[in-house]
């Protein structure tokens, strides 16, 4: 009987072993906090595809500082396989593929439905093209941050406040943007920025309201320039080969809830950033929009950047760029 009952267990246990290889398990890689609403965004994504699944396939979201990695070096550890999931930002990455930033260039696209609907679906197959060829890596959905703004120590009423500013710029063309309009761009880790504001190191940082509000920005920044200036172009990458190894239903219920959760990134980051707004002016911060000659004098300001930028990177990066602004202006 003994050893009836020890072999029976014995098959169960290799039974429940083969069954658990069998399961899928990924890991996801955001460079934003554990509790910032992206991060929660992609958390939910996760959940709903292993229920979706019945459990089998589970997709562990790991948020900044649960891995050693930085927002510049999420395209590359997907490459890599080192997560078969990663939160890619085009202006973290634009040293690896410059051609794809084209939003990052400033007032290209600053309207979160145009990007949605006309933008993302005309430069999908460029996309996918240059990170398949390059990287081996997959874009399974676009989505975008709402538009980013400037957050200030101290107002600025006119154009010409801009004039010996300081402010954080978490890539190269927000800072030539300042020194265009007299100031100056400083890069600062996202960790150091609230410190770097407190001790006026600089004036200002931008980003868009939500991290704004998440990163209590209300607490040292008491002012805020609301000029649209771009929105924060990112994808969800996956590696090619761990795709491939998925089995045919699990790789279809990925893109089929990749495509219907890039509709909620849109609605629920519209109504997060209509929302931070709001929250951020009843803590008192003072939102100042541009008046429509001040934007038209940004525009005006800007242009060499986008000339630089295509003379640089060739007929694709002016193809998405043109695809940009003629969606959305």
């Amino acid at each position: 009987m003994r050893l009836i009952t020890l072999t029976a267990l014995a098959a169960l246990a290799t039974s429940m072993t083969a069954a658990r290889a069998a399961d899928v398990e990924w890991k996801f890689y955001t460079y934003f906090a554990a509790n910032d609403k992206p991060t929660l965004l992609h958390k939910a994504f996760a959940e709903d595809i292993g229920k979706a699944s019945g459990g089998r396939f589970k997709i562990n979201v790991f948020a900044s500082g649960e891995l050693p990695y930085k927002a510049a070096d999420v395209l590359r550890v997907v490459a890599q396989n080192q997560v078969e999931m990663g939160d890619v930002a085009f202006g973290f990455v634009a040293g690896d593929v410059p051609a794809l930033n084209a939003l990052s260039m400033p007032f290209s696209c600053t309207s979160m439905d145009k990007f949605y609907d006309k933008v993302a679906p005309a430069i999908a197959p460029a996309i996918d093209d240059e990170l398949g060829k390059r990287f081996k890596v997959h874009s399974a959905m676009q989505w975008v941050m709402p538009p980013q703004q400037l957050w200030l120590t101290k107002p600025v009423e006119t154009l010409d406040a801009f004039k010996n500013l300081k402010a954080r710029s978490w890539n190269r063309e927000q800072s030539e943007m300042m020194r265009l309009l007299g100031g100056s761009g400083v890069s600062i880790t996202p960790a150091e920025v609230i410190p770097a504001l407190q001790r006026k190191v600089v004036d200002g940082a931008f980003t868009a309201a939500v991290p704004a509000l998440d990163w209590k920005f209300n607490e040292v920044t008491p002012y805020a320039l609301m000029l649209n200036l771009t929105l924060a172009h990112q994808i969800v990458a996956v590696n090619q080969a761990a795709l491939d190894k998925l089995p045919a239903d699990l790789k279809q219920l990925l893109q089929a809830k990749s495509q219907e959760w890039a509709g909620r990134y849109r609605t629920e980051l519209i109504q997060a950033d209509k929302d931070a707004r709001k929250t951020l002016a009843e803590k008192g911060v003072k939102l100042r929009e541009v008046t429509a000659a001040e934007n038209t004098q940004l525009q005006q300001t800007v242009k060499p950047i986008w000339q630089e930028w295509t003379d640089k990177n060739g007929a694709p990066a002016k193809a998405m760029l043109d695809v940009a602004v003629a969606a959305c202006n």
